[in-house]
């Protein structure tokens, strides 16, 4: 089976990669003038410069897609995250039946998730 990717457009590559590679913690496969190629266990997310931020909408209401992070303390996180600066969507965590989870913003304004799974 061939691995999965997604493919971000972000306003700033320099600025992006610091916050994927050193406040997220993704790991650099591949690097060029132009892109950068991810590795986040068997997902490749894939990384271009665009030139302008994301365009604002209801997260959660608008069509969109949005990469999901699983943590396994999502408080934990949210504070390690908030510590670093990093904008949050929801004031406090949300919940669904697969789990708890909070939305936050990149330097770009693309919208990711952290989750915290219920175990099954």
């Amino acid at each position: 089976m061939v691995m999965p990717a997604t493919l971000l457009v972000v306003n700033d590559l320099k600025i992006s990669k610091n916050f994927y590679e050193n406040i997220l913690g993704l790991e650099i496969s591949e690097e060029l003038e132009t892109a950068i190629k991810f590795k986040l266990g068997d997902h490749m997310i894939l990384m271009f410069e665009g030139g302008h931020d994301a365009v604002e909408y209801g997260h959660g209401v608008n069509a969109n897609s949005t990469l999901i992070f699983n943590v396994q303390n999502l408080d934990s996180e949210i504070e390690k995250l908030k510590h670093q600066g990093v904008e949050f969507v929801h004031t406090t965590p949300n919940e669904n039946k697969w789990g708890r989870y909070s939305a936050f913003k990149d330097p770009s304004g693309i919208v990711h998730e952290l989750m915290e799974f219920n175990i099954e």
